[in-house]
């Protein structure tokens, strides 16, 4: 006698198959979009001041992501910088802050990394130096569509 084919279990696989096949190309379909293309956005260095000034300005229409860092190694004891972070949501709108962090004297690990930010409209970085001598800030940023 010869052994009987179980179609029922053979139909199951060959669905469970063609589904994962499936779902694998969707996914990978949403990688191909997602994917991060960086972009060297500039670099330098910036002399701090008592008023709050712009260290780095971003505005675009579709949407984006920046990260930076900014060196804070010329800092000393007496030093007080702020740095913020604003945001803009939408093409003429103002900026509303996002996050502000204050640094005091020396820095035991003196380079800022700022986070990878997402927009559409705008993203500007400033500085501020309320205590102390005015110190030059190493910058860099990068930016990255996603596309």
């Amino acid at each position: 006698m010869a052994p009987q084919l179980n179609t029922g279990k053979i139909i199951t696989i060959t669905l469970l198959t063609v589904v994962i096949l499936y779902m694998l190309q969707i996914l990978n379909s949403f990688l191909q979009r997602m994917r991060l293309t960086l972009t060297h956005l500039g670099s330098g260095k910036f002399k701090t001041s008592e008023t709050e000034e712009t260290v780095f300005e971003y505005t675009k229409t579709e949407p984006f992501t920046i990260s930076g860092y900014l060196n804070l190694k010329e800092m000393e004891e007496g030093d007080t910088i702020i740095i913020r972070e604003y945001v803009k949501l939408a093409i003429n709108g103002d900026y509303t802050l996002y996050a502000e962090e204050e640094y005091n004297g020396k820095q035991k690990e003196p380079i800022v990394w700022i986070e990878k930010l997402p927009a559409m409209k705008g993203i500007k970085i400033t500085i501020q130096q309320t205590r102390g001598t005015f110190k030059y800030i190493p910058w860099e940023f990068y930016g990255g569509a996603v596309g």
